[in-house]
């Protein structure tokens, strides 16, 4: 049995595999494979969900079921907050 795929893009099948009358398909990639990507600079004070317009030196990001957000805080002081060293 022939199968054919036409997606009007390059389309690459790998590791085909045939049984009796059973094909098993590994892996379909449509489309050409990017070999690099462009790196950006990237602050976190542009990631969305994130306020950080209160920073300050040593300041950790809280979830702020209000705002939505992850918010700059120096203090933990909800009571949901727990935090476990491990053990050494």
């Amino acid at each position: 049995m022939a199968i054919r795929v036409s997606t009007g893009q390059t389309t690459m099948i790998s590791a085909l595999f045939a049984r009796g009358q059973t094909t098993q398909i590994k892996k379909i990639v449509v489309g050409r494979p990017i070999s690099s990507a462009a790196i950006a600079a990237v602050s976190i004070d542009s990631l969305v969900g994130v306020n950080t317009s209160g920073k300050t030196q040593g300041s950790l990001l809280v979830y702020n079921a209000t705002t939505n957000n992850f918010e700059t805080s120096t203090t933990l002081n909800d009571i949901n907050q727990v935090v476990d060293g491990g053990t050494y």
